[in-house]
């Protein structure tokens, strides 16, 4: 059996996204082989990418800026390589390697920046796809690339959304991209297809989108995990013949509107568990409530640490 852990939108959120896993992986005594993230990353690099959605959301939750303050700065903060330390070496443990598809919230100038334009014909390993962070721990899975993971599964990944769907003005790599979705289709199935939008057939025409449907009316995965928006929560066996489970995934970051100071999303995280059958476990972890934004530090420079790397900052240490 292989267990892969897939995330929804972390909108910046990584520390929270990545620390919830690594101790999920501890309660559920398995070792991930490959953590995934559904697009709306928040991968900004400079401050000029920002879109005015996150640098609005960012003035009353710094999280949502995390990467461009923390994961892009060189070097990176202290804390943040504990969370793909061995446990024993004192890190948190998640060693394996965690990858992402894009979604409408990214810094695209970098990730432009990444790649080439042909899409290899063979699948790469996930290890060898482009790096995003300055430390080289969050890999890019580009729109109709494949990888496999350590354990030999066969990961696809389309990132951005239906255009037409929003008005507002965004770079070109926030839109479907059609050619990737054709090779695809071309190409034999995988065992997990990410995006960051659903298929309509899920999500409906106006939330779900038709260009990417043709992927599930061919049944090119054996399980689809999306993000975005998620009018359909339910986890459903979609397709002409039923053969594709379809994981709606909520988003990572706070909700800022209650009394306790801002508690993770719902619905965020799932495992899935590969062997002759395909199981699949979105729930909200039991520890959950461990990391509401009130328990997180405050290092300055508008800069927050999840309660579990606390350990690992100089910062707090010296308090």
């Amino acid at each position: 059996m292989t267990t892969l852990c897939a995330i929804g939108d972390t909108h910046g959120h990584l520390q929270l996204a990545l620390c919830m896993a690594a101790r999920w992986q501890i309660q559920l005594k398995v070792c991930f082989d490959a953590v995934l993230l559904c697009g709306d990353v928040g991968t900004f690099t400079q401050d000029s990418q920002l879109d005015s959605a996150t640098r609005r959301h960012g003035k009353a939750n710094p999280c949502e800026l995390e990467f461009l303050t923390q994961w892009s700065a060189r070097p990176q903060p202290e804390w943040l390589d504990a969370i793909f330390r061995p446990i024993d070496d004192g890190g948190l443990g998640l060693v394996c390697p965690v990858g992402m598809v894009h979604g409408n919230h990214e810094g695209f100038s970098s990730l432009a920046s990444l790649t080439h334009a042909t899409v290899p014909e063979q699948a790469v390993p996930m290890v060898e796809l482009p790096c995003v962070d300055s430390g080289s721990h969050l890999h890019w899975l580009p729109s109709g690339w494949r990888c496999v993971t350590p354990g030999g599964m066969v990961v696809a990944g389309v990132g951005g959304i239906e255009r037409g769907q929003r008005y507002a003005d965004y770079h070109e790599l926030a839109y479907l991209d059609e050619l990737a979705i054709l090779n695809l289709l071309e190409r034999p199935p995988v065992d997990l297809l990410v995006t960051h939008q659903g298929p309509s057939e899920v999500q409906g025409e106006t939330k779900g989108s038709t260009l990417l449907q043709a992927l599930l009316d061919h049944e090119k995965a054996r399980v689809w995990c999306h993000g975005r928006s998620t009018p359909n929560r339910c986890i459903t066996l979609a397709g002409p013949s039923k053969g594709t489970t379809v994981v709606p995934l909520g988003d990572v970051a706070f909700s800022m509107h209650n009394s306790d100071g801002g508690e993770p999303g719902e619905d965020a995280w799932a495992t899935l568990n590969f062997g002759a059958t395909v199981s699949v476990q979105r729930e909200r972890p039991s520890f959950w409530r461990d990391y509401r934004r009130k328990r997180w530090i405050d290092v300055g420079d508008e800069r927050l640490v999840c309660p579990d790397l606390a350990r690992f900052c100089r910062v707090f240490r010296a308090r």
